[in-house]
């Protein structure tokens, strides 16, 4: 089977933009947004983290549920463009409510939780079909991982925007409606590219026999490779997401102490690891194809794990300032964020045809699904904690070290997942051998 032309990879890409801005922009500004250290708060942070948990409890269940239904699905708009064709306008509908507070109390926390879960429920419906196109795309592992980073280049960009766009809409005092609405548009539009524009064809797979979820689960986790790597994931998605959860409350307390702009270098500082991610996948391009993907996860999720921690001690020096400081630590995690962009997708997408070996069939979908249900999980649960964390210990008037701690207990959880990850018996290339023989 030839490769897939560049073209096709940069369409298939641009859906990640959509995949990635509310994952990035809901955890990052939304305690900012509902209940900042400082100021007035419409809910307490626990309500917050409550909020966010309950809607990711909604996307882990919903994950190899609409996996599953994607894998077996007739539709004349394709397998996975069903979905993606069916879910998008409502999901920027819903992206958008949650930015408009019409009440206050606990009807605010109850119409959150509405919010949250729809947009959860939507972002599986549409994302999860998404992602399980991509071992269809293509079956060589070296091809696979530059598909896989062209998709995060574009995920990178939705980050951009989620990180760009809030800075300048707020300074020019247009609010977190508009912006909402504004990053929602853009999530939906970059979907849509997607169905329009990609056409699935399957690398010759056989369809799954007709078996119920419950068995397409099980069967899954009969994959020993599937079962270490999604411990490994799903370590390293609570620590990810505790971090990004976190940051804002690091830069207002630690960082930038009571300077009232400091929403805007937040997302200044994660510009700055982003731009330093894309220049950098090259290296783990690179050093994936001499050593493999298993080594360049282990390596470079190590590297993201040391800025975590070493964001923890910003300030305990004055040579410079805080904000160069951070600078610094922003350097060290655009290297290791490469582990996260380019990744996990391309691994998974070995795991696929390792399963088909085991199992005679395809079953991107679910696999994709179970990967979305154990992850999904942590990431609530980094929201929940978080927001437990901060009720229970932050006292304005005291000092700021559980807010210092944010950091390198998120980054301990990476340490864990690359420590696991040396055990996992991943293999590349086996469609490809299966071709060539």
């Amino acid at each position: 089977m030839r490769k897939l032309p560049l073209s096709k990879k940069i369409l298939y890409g641009i859906g990640e933009i959509g995949e990635t801005i509310p994952l990035y922009y809901l955890p990052t500004y939304i305690f900012l947004f509902y209940s900042p250290l400082q100021g007035p708060r419409l809910l307490s942070s626990y309500m917050v983290g409550l909020a966010l948990f309950l809607g990711t409890i909604i996307q882990a269940v919903s994950n190899p549920i609409i996996g599953h239904w994607s894998d077996k699905s007739t539709s004349r708009f394709g397998r996975r463009g069903f979905f993606i064709a069916t879910g998008t306008i409502p999901l920027v509908v819903f992206l958008t409510m949650v930015w408009v507070p019409v009440s206050s109390g606990i009807a605010l926390f109850i119409l959150l939780v509405f919010y949250l879960v729809g947009v959860n429920f939507l972002i599986v419906w549409v994302g999860a079909p998404y992602l399980a196109m991509m071992p269809e795309l293509t079956i060589e592992a070296g091809d696979r991982v530059v598909l896989s980073t062209i998709s995060s280049y574009f995920s990178i960009f939705g980050i951009v925007l989620a990180s760009v766009l809030p800075a300048i809409f707020l300074a020019l005092g247009y609010g977190y409606a508009i912006l909402g609405l504004t990053l929602a548009v853009i999530s939906g539009v970059s979907f849509y590219v997607v169905f329009f524009t990609i056409k699935e064809k399957p690398v010759g797979e056989i369809v799954p026999k007709q078996y119920s979820i419950i068995q397409g689960i099980l069967q899954t986790f009969k994959n020993k490779t599937f079962d270490g790597y999604i411990i490994a994931k799903t370590a390293f998605t609570f620590g990810f997401y505790f971090f990004l959860s976190s940051l804002g409350y690091i830069v207002e307390s630690v960082v930038m102490p009571g300077n009232p702009n400091y929403t805007s270098y937040v997302g200044i500082f994660t510009l700055i690891a982003l731009v330093l991610a894309v220049i950098f996948s090259p290296l783990l391009i690179r050093y994936s194809k001499n050593r493999g993907e298993k080594s360049a996860f282990i390596l470079f999720t190590t590297i993201l794990a040391l800025a975590f921690i070493l964001i923890g001690f910003v300030g305990f020096t004055h040579v410079v300032s805080n904000f160069i400081q951070t600078l610094l630590v922003m350097v060290v995690a655009g290297l290791g964020l490469t582990s996260y962009f380019i990744l996990p997708n391309a691994i998974l997408s070995e795991v696929v045809d390792e399963d088909e070996t085991m199992s005679g069939y395809r079953r991107e979908g679910i696999y994709f699904g179970v990967q979305g249900l154990v992850d999904r999980v942590p990431t609530g649960l980094a929201g929940l904690v978080l927001g437990w964390w901060v009720t229970s210990f932050y006292d304005p008037t005291q000092s700021v070290v559980f807010i210092r701690a944010l950091g390198p207990f998120a980054g301990a959880f990476l340490i864990v997942a690359a420590v696991i990850f040396i055990f996992v018996p991943l293999k590349q290339g086996l469609k490809l051998k299966e071709k060539t023989i």
